[in-house]
């Protein structure tokens, strides 16, 4: 343990998580104290500043929400940053995590081995504050079906982004007229990107992408396209609102990772014309195969609008992602790159 180690207060009434997790922190070089429920945690806090709280969201008695409200509410403790841990993912849980304070939310089960970094993001890692941001960038994945796993090429990409870069991130979904990442973040259904690309007659304004983006991370939103296909009748997006949506992200310093739908369309178009680097997803398909469907889905991805050398396919076995520099990210998120002191930046549109 060194002697500036970061001190990490876990609070879980499972006994066996709380074990878990510690050994895992200490590990880390964190140290760790725990709590098996509310009223122990605020008493420890209380009694011993510590610099996060790991939090479990259900227990008895008081819930994690009451106990991250009572520690923002305390001058001593308010900015303690919170990472909720819940069984529960839905979109209400979430979005209840971030109302009363907390930094990050994570599903149960995880990777156990994950909790450093996002501690360590959450944290801050000792880079300058002065650290510029990156202008903004505008990336797509792609693959030639659902099948080909794209969806969760383009969920892997943005979430090992927002972990350890230095800029917010936004995932859109434009895989229509339904798509597949709503249901795989198990986001709330509501607005959506559908309704975002309608033409109004008026521009895309921060307000309006505030209202279908939902927050999912620490620094990472999602504009999740519709779960089902829409039986209210809209009309066919316009992908100017699109060209216009990107605009305004990376004008506000976003990561933009679309994920698109194979149907050649004008939306498609714009998104691969707008990307920086377009990625194409080869699915489980064997090492022939990937090099002739390559082939002929390069020359179509060049007719739909993308630069022939702005195309890469994603490496690796698993169809890792390679990210929006060109360079490949993490796998999994265990080597948090650098992000300023403190917090790090919060997205930069207001909900």
């Amino acid at each position: 343990m060194t002697q500036n180690a970061k001190r990490i207060l876990i609070v879980d009434d499972e006994a066996p998580l709380r074990f878990l997790l510690s050994k895992q922190l200490t590990r880390a070089g964190f140290e760790v104290l725990t709590a098996a429920d509310g009223p122990a945690a605020l008493a420890v806090a209380a009694e011993s500043p510590v610099d996060a709280v790991v939090l479990d969201v259900v227990m008895p008695g008081m819930d994690g929400f009451e106990v991250c409200r009572r520690l923002k509410a305390d001058p001593q403790t308010a900015g303690v940053p919170v990472l909720f841990l819940s069984a529960s993912i839905g979109g209400d849980f979430r979005r209840r995590a971030f109302r009363v304070g907390g930094a990050e939310f994570l599903a149960k089960p995880f990777q156990i081995e994950e909790l450093p970094a996002y501690l360590r993001t959450i944290l801050g890692d000792g880079a300058p504050a002065d650290h510029p941001t990156p202008a903004g960038r505008v990336v797509s994945v792609i693959g030639p079906d659902r099948a080909a796993g794209s969806a969760a090429a383009a969920v892997r990409l943005a979430e090992s982004e927002a972990l350890g870069g230095h800029c917010p991130v936004m995932l859109i979904d434009l895989e229509l007229p339904a798509g597949a990442i709503g249901a795989r973040l198990q986001l709330a259904g509501g607005p959506n990107v559908s309704v975002l690309l309608q033409d109004t007659g008026e521009p895309v304004s921060h307000e309006e992408v505030g209202r279908v983006a939902q927050r999912l991370h620490f620094g990472m939103e999602v504009i999740p396209a519709p779960f089902a296909p829409s039986m209210l009748g809209q009309g066919e997006p316009d992908a100017r609102r699109l060209s216009d949506t990107l605009d305004l992200l990376t004008a506000a310093g976003y990561l933009v990772v679309l994920h698109v739908g194979a149907k050649p369309d004008e939306l498609t178009a714009t998104a691969l014309r707008r990307s920086q680097v377009v990625y194409t997803v080869m699915g489980a398909a064997g090492a022939e195969q990937r090099e002739a469907w390559h082939e002929e889905w390069h020359a179509a991805l060049v007719a739909g609008g993308a630069a022939h050398e702005r195309i890469a396919p994603l490496g690796g076995a698993k169809g890792e992602a390679t990210n929006g520099r060109g360079r490949a990210p993490e796998s999994a998120p265990t080597r948090a790159r650098p992000r300023p002191a403190g917090r790090g930046p919060e997205p930069a549109l207001a909900h």
